[in-house]
C-alpha cells in the first residue's frame, strides 16, 4: 500500500490558509502520524503488560512524560522481567525506534514550506514541487547552510517521506509480532516470524 500513493486526495479549496505542501506530501506525513501512533500504542500496551498488578510501577510510569521517558521506562522493565531471547530481540529493536522516533520528530515539530500543488487556489497551472522542512525560528543559518541546504540530516521529498512511514510500517510489524507473543516465557517470534517456545 505504502509503495503508491492515492488515486485522489480530498481537496485543498476548503482551508481558509493553503499550505505550501503538495498532498502527495501531506498523505505521507498523515502516514508517518498514523504509523507512530501504532508504535507508541504497542509500547504502551507491552509496558501495561510487564507492570501487570504492580500499583507503584503503574504510578511511576503514569507520572512519565514524553516518548523518551516511556521508552526508558520499558527497557527496564524488559531487562528485569522478560528473559533471553525475547529479551535479546525486543532491546535489538530498540536502536530503530529511537532512530525512526528522531525522523518522526523532525517531520511533526518543523514547519514546512516551499511546495506547490498545481492544483492549489494560488497556483492553478503551477507544476507541483515538494515542500521542504524549514528552520527554527532564532536557528543560525550562517553557521549551518551549505550550497543554500537547511542544516537537516535529509532532504524531505515525497519519496523520503515515503521511505520513513514505510520503515515504520516494518516497525510495527516487527512489533506486534513480538508483543503479541505477550512478553512472558511462552512464545517467541524468531527472524522468520515463527513462534517458538522458549
Amino acid at each position: 500500500m505504502l509503495d503508491n500513493q492515492p488515486l485522489s486526495y480530498p481537496s485543498r479549496h476548503r482551508y481558509v490558509m493553503d499550505p505550501g505542501i503538495p498532498n502527495r506530501q501531506l498523505w505521507a506525513i498523515g502516514m508517518i502520524v498514523v504509523q507512530w501512533s501504532n508504535a507508541e500504542w504497542f509500547i504502551d500496551m507491552s509496558t501495561h503488560h510487564l507492570v501487570g498488578k504492580d500499583e507503584e510501577l503503574l504510578g511511576q510510569y503514569k507520572k512519565l512524560r514524553g516518548f523518551k521517558q516511556s521508552l526508558a521506562f520499558w527497557v527496564r522493565l524488559i531487562e528485569l522481567k522478560t528473559n533471553d531471547p525475547y529479551r535479546c530481540y525486543i532491546l535489538s529493536l530498540v536502536p530503530r525506534i529511537q532512530n525512526l522516533n528522531t525522523q518522526r520528530d523532525e517531520v511533526i515539530h518543523r514547519l514546512w514550506g516551499g511546495g506547490m500543488e498545481s492544483e492549489s487556489p494560488s497556483a492553478i497551472g503551477m507544476e507541483t514541487s515538494d515542500a521542504g522542512l524549514l528552520p527554527n525560528p532564532g536557528e543560525k543559518h550562517h553557521s549551518k547552510v551549505r550550497d543554500g541546504l537547511i542544516p537537516f540530516t535529509w532532504n524531505a521529498t515525497f519519496d523520503r517521506l515515503r521511505r520513513l512511514a514505510t520503515d515504520l510500517a516494518y516497525l510495527n510489524r516487527d512489533l506486534f509480532q513480538s508483543i503479541m507473543t505477550d512478553g512472558s516465557p511462552h512464545g517467541f517470534v524468531d527472524t522468520n516470524g515463527q513462534v517458538t517456545s522458549r
